[in-house]
């Protein structure tokens, strides 16, 4: 029995002379969708962009804490001896110079005491007039000078004047309020004043800190108003809560929350205003706000990968 020719192989012969042409071998078969190869290239970019980024990006560290505003060249003014309000002469931002009223107590004691004095000593001026001969006249007549120049000095310390010439930076007092010895009554800020900021940061980065350093300041009530200005010096030991409110005063000694030990860092600003949205704002004692020192700048792997750093140490 003859077996049929076509049976004699597996593949039709038009299928292997197809295989036979040179043009359709090696070709792969691609199984994959186009949106695989896309987002297969795109990961890789990004995973590019961002390896080269980190390498050529520098990352800083800030040692961050609460600032504190001082203003330096204020004169506080103090009453001398008791006594209630009876004007006051000056406003706050008016310019004084040294010697100006600025507050008037009620004296009627001394007014009083003034007014007889003068009137004992124009009697007495009368008189010597009459006999200019008469030793025990002139004597008296001194005598009463004197009394006259003590009652005016008297006078005078019921007049709160300004010790130095300034703007006027704080008025404390009203019409007939009434002042015991040694309140304060007023402040001025001197001409030529500064203002600084006193920072506190963590103590740990008391080593990675110095004089010169970049300091970033956001005044409290005004979000992203950045103020910049330099380090001018660094408390060279740790202190404690005890000892911030110690320097401070009883004023502003509880105006920052503390815990731990910190370093107190310090600033001086590049002006007594700030401004903000095209206004012009003034610095005042106590204003609080958060301050950044720049302590380090690293590059971005190592930041990411702090480990980094340490192997490199070992290598080296």
């Amino acid at each position: 029995m003859s077996q049929n020719p076509h049976q004699s192989s597996l593949f039709r012969q038009e299928a292997l002379d197809h295989y036979a042409k040179p043009e359709v071998r090696g070709n792969l078969l691609r199984v994959d969708p186009f949106w695989a190869r896309v987002t297969y290239w795109l990961i890789l970019a990004v995973a590019l962009v961002l390896g080269v980024g980190l390498t050529v990006v520098e990352i800083n560290d800030y040692a961050t804490g609460p600032v504190l505003i001082q203003v330096r060249g204020l004169e506080d003014l103090t009453v001398t001896s008791a006594g209630r309000v009876s004007k006051v002469l000056v406003e706050r931002g008016q310019y004084v110079q040294a010697g100006q009223p600025l507050v008037e107590l009620h004296s009627p004691v001394e007014q009083a005491e003034r007014s007889r004095m003068t009137q004992e000593f124009r009697a007495q001026l009368a008189a010597g007039l009459l006999n200019p001969l008469d030793a025990m006249s002139r004597q008296a007549l001194s005598n009463l000078r004197s009394q006259v120049d003590l009652s005016e000095a008297r006078l005078s310390e019921r007049v709160l004047r300004a010790t130095v010439s300034g703007r006027v930076y704080d008025v404390r007092v009203r019409e007939n309020q009434y002042l015991n010895a040694g309140q304060a009554v007023a402040s001025i800020l001197q001409d030529g004043s500064e203002a600084f900021a006193l920072a506190l940061v963590p103590g740990q980065y008391r080593p990675m800190l110095e004089a010169g350093q970049q300091i970033r300041m956001e005044v409290s009530g005004f979000p992203y108003a950045y103020q910049y200005f330099q380090v001018t010096s660094v408390s060279d030991e740790l202190v404690g809560p005890a000892e911030v409110r110690r320097y401070l005063g009883p004023g502003l000694g509880d105006a920052l929350p503390l815990q731990g030990p910190h370093v107190a860092v310090e600033g001086r600003l590049p002006g007594a205003t700030f401004d903000v949205d095209g206004r012009s704002y003034s610095y005042y004692t106590g204003m609080p706000g958060v301050a950044w020192v720049r302590v380090r700048i690293r590059n971005g792997w190592l930041t990411l990968f702090p480990v980094l750093e340490l192997l490199g140490k070992h290598r080296g």
